[in-house]
C-alpha cells in the first residue's frame, strides 16, 4: 500500500510539473519554465540546447514571437522506474503573432524524461514533436521555421 502511495504522490507531482511548465510558458516567464529541468536538462525545441540558462534563451525567442500563448494538455502518460521517469503528454496551443495579434494553433506532443531531485521531480529531457499547425499567412516560416517543422507522432499514422 505504501509504494502504490508514493506513486500516486509522484504520478501527481509529474502532473503538476507538466502544468506549472505550461503556466510558465503562457505567463511568458521562460526563466520559471526552465526551472522546471534539472540544472543539466536537455531541452529538444527544433534544435537541442543544454541546462537552464540555454533553455530560457531559446525560449524567449520563441515566446518573443507571441503576444500571448495558452497552452492546453492531454492524454498524459506517466511511467515511473524509482528516481526516474518518462512521461508524454499531447498539447494543444493557442498564439497571438506579436505585432499582428493573428492567430496560430499548434498541436504536438511533449516527450519527457524525468528525474527526483531534492527539489523534486524535474524534467532531464524534453522534447517538443510537432504534430501540425495552423499559421497565419503573414508568418514568414521558410523550410527549416521551428512550427513548420512536424516530424508527426511517433510510432504513430503519417501524413
Amino acid at each position: 500500500m505504501e509504494k502504490a502511495l508514493q506513486e500516486l504522490l509522484d504520478v501527481h507531482a509529474i502532473q503538476q510539473l507538466m502544468v506549472r511548465y505550461a503556466d510558465r510558458i503562457d505567463a511568458n516567464d521562460p526563466e520559471g519554465a526552465a526551472a522546471c529541468y534539472t540544472e543539466d536538462g536537455i531541452g529538444e525545441y527544433w534544435g537541442t540546447f543544454r541546462g537552464r540558462k540555454e533553455i530560457s534563451d531559446v525560449l524567449s525567442v520563441i515566446l518573443s514571437m507571441f503576444s500571448a500563448t495558452s497552452h492546453h494538455l492531454t492524454n498524459t502518460s506517466i511511467s515511473l522506474d524509482g528516481d526516474q521517469a518518462t512521461a508524454m503528454s499531447y498539447v494543444y496551443a493557442f498564439h497571438r503573432m506579436a505585432g499582428t495579434d493573428e492567430p496560430l494553433h499548434y498541436w504536438g506532443r511533449w516527450v519527457d524524461r524525468l528525474e527526483r531531485t531534492d527539489e523534486g521531480w524535474l524534467f532531464a529531457q524534453r522534447e517538443v514533436v510537432g504534430i501540425g499547425s495552423i499559421e497565419p499567412e503573414s508568418f514568414q516560416t521558410g523550410a527549416n521555421s521551428p512550427i513548420s517543422v512536424h516530424p508527426g507522432h511517433p510510432g504513430r499514422l503519417q501524413r
